[in-house]
């Protein structure tokens, strides 16, 4: 019988089994799918390395420091800045400081206007201070709401505040909760935003290394008796004292009989491949304008290596789910590009792989923490660990996996952090 079987394979599982396992207890993981990671993985197509949509490690988050060498992932950092593009036309914005090469473009370009840039800079002052976890706290608003009663203009919000946040809450609307968007404000002050150099998978790896992971073995039904969980599997019956579910949401409902499930958030993503370059920028490209496109990356400029010698690599992101074949969303994002480049090169471009993620994350409106399941379950013995009882994302899986561990160590101090410490 094993000490604590954790079910799913993704950031929260495998850090809970790390905590775990380090704290001597016996762990297995079972993950259903052919790798460990979740959404947080990367595959090689012919050459190219590609990651699970578009994503990048915030390095501030504080459980990200609690559990990961940094150092061993070899981490390139990606410009704090972000190219708005409005059309041909393409404007630099970003933080003159840590980018001095933004510096004349922010300061004359009138994305944001004189007024607002200083409306960022009193809004830096002031999310500066406070530990950062509290910034969790506290009454709450709509993003857009709250960033109206700071004065920002309607144009500082369509033309960077939208796609900007749309790339991290994946939703344009900025009606994520703004206690969010103030902590991921301050994470983008805090650290840097960067990836591995071979993929965001090696996070996942990382984390992996030296636990009992058993891959391909779907759990089917959790039963607790006095001191112990029977778990039915593809691969036959298992026990354990403890049991934690770290799955997707739909999956851990089913196996608790409980309501964990918040919605999905679904986004698409299309790798391309060009022999040639069109465009310098490593930096992050935002489409200010209406369109499919919400956000790009020639992340091969950003990163060495993820493209072969003499190639190039552009993701592109498309939030929502487009009801449309990829076929045609092929020919609408490619039609975007050619106006950003001309019809020449977007025809040059190479289809590598389209992406569609179901669920990406799950919605995070205003007021929506006072409705977030516990680690507890109606199973004796059985705790869920998943970034729906934090935030989704990184951070939220981690430290979700770091407070379920905490609970079967009977660890107060890793019990009573505080959401996002």
């Amino acid at each position: 019988m094993q000490d604590v079987l954790v079910i799913g394979a993704g950031l929260a599982g495998l850090t809970a089994a790390r905590v775990l396992t380090r704290a001597g207890r016996r762990v297995r993981v079972l993950e259903a799918g052919a790798e460990v990671g979740g959404r947080v993985r990367s595959r090689r197509v012919e050459g190219f390395t590609l990651d699970a949509g578009f994503q990048v490690l915030f390095t501030a988050y504080p459980a990200v420091r609690r559990q990961l060498k940094l150092d061993a992932l070899d981490l390139v950092p990606i410009p704090p800045a972000a190219v708005v593009r409005r059309g041909a036309r393409a404007d630099v914005l970003g933080d003159p400081i840590r980018d001095p090469g933004s510096l004349l473009s922010s300061l004359t370009t009138q994305v944001l206007p004189l007024p607002d840039k200083l409306r960022v800079a009193k809004l830096a002052a002031q999310l500066r201070t406070p530990p950062p976890h509290t910034l969790l706290n506290g009454p709450d608003e709509s993003t857009q709401d709250y960033l109206r009663r700071q004065g920002f203009s309607e144009a500082s919000l369509d033309r960077f505040f939208r796609p900007f946040f749309g790339g991290v809450f994946l939703r344009r609307d900025l009606s994520t909760s703004a206690r969010l968007f103030r902590y991921y404000f301050r994470m983008l002050m805090d650290g840097s935003i960067a990836v591995p150099r071979a993929g965001m998978g090696q996070i996942s790896a990382q984390l992996a290394e030296g636990l009992d992971v058993t891959l391909g073995v779907r759990v089917t039904r959790l039963t607790s008796h006095p001191g112990m969980v029977s778990v039915a599997t593809t691969a036959g019956d298992l026990e354990a004292r403890e049991v934690i579910v770290a799955t997707d949401p739909n999956t851990a409902q089913t196996l608790l009989g409980a309501d964990t499930a918040r919605g999905s958030l679904s986004s698409a993503y299309l790798h391309y491949a060009m022999p040639h370059a069109i465009d310098p920028q490593s930096r992050l490209l935002l489409n200010a304008e209406a369109g499919w496109i919400n956000n790009a990356h020639w992340i091969s400029q950003a990163v060495p290596g993820r493209a072969p010698e003499g190639q190039h690599l552009l993701i592109a992101t498309v939030l929502g789910r487009p009801e449309v074949p990829d076929t045609e969303l092929d020919a609408q994002v490619r039609a975007e590009l050619a106006v950003w480049y001309g019809e020449a090169d977007a025809r040059t471009l190479r289809t590598l792989h389209i992406e569609r993620i179901e669920h990406a994350q799950y919605p995070q409106p205003a007021g929506y923490a006072a409705h977030l399941p516990g680690h507890a379950t109606t199973l004796p013995g059985v705790l869920l660990a998943s970034e729906l009882t934090s935030m989704s994302g990184i951070q939220g899986a981690m430290e979700s996996g770091e407070k379920a561990a905490a609970i079967v160590l009977g660890d107060l101090a890793g019990m009573s952090r505080p959401r996002g410490a």
